[in-house]
């Protein structure tokens, strides 16, 4: 390997930081641009967003399932931290749902809806500090 290689991230170890590590990759490398369109308002093509959002919106149901009270056992400050990570997911989807049924016509999308989704993702990483997570 050069000098210069690639830096490995690693996978937490943590279940929550697990979703919230899949969560992450999916904002980042699939929804950078159209959010980038969105905080900007500028027009988007709908057909292109539907096709993004169609392979995207299964994945972030697995990331609900994996972390769903039935399939993962966890402590109580977890737990607290387990329904916020649902309802950020829960709150993009039906962000997206929405600003695709209005062909993101910024005056019927509540686009303040997109920001309070970012910022839960930044109260949650203060609270994933609190529990010690390998991931932020």
């Amino acid at each position: 390997m050069g000098l210069f290689g690639k830096k490995k991230i690693e996978r937490p170890k943590n279940p929550l930081g697990v979703a919230l590590y899949d969560y992450d990759r999916l904002i980042k490398t699939r929804f950078k641009k159209i959010i980038a369109y969105i905080k900007a308002e500028k027009p988007l093509k709908t057909e292109k967003v539907e096709k993004v959002l169609d392979r995207s919106i299964p994945k972030m149901e697995d990331i609900l399932e994996h972390i769903s009270k039935e399939n993962l056992k966890i402590d109580y400050r977890s737990d607290k931290i387990r329904y916020k990570i649902i309802d950020m997911v829960n709150d993009i989807i039906k962000f997206f749902k929405e600003a695709i049924e209005y062909k993101f016509d910024y005056e019927k999308v509540d686009t303040g809806m997109l920001e309070r989704v970012l910022e839960k993702r930044e109260q949650i990483k203060k609270d994933m500090k609190e529990i010690e997570s390998d991931y932020l």
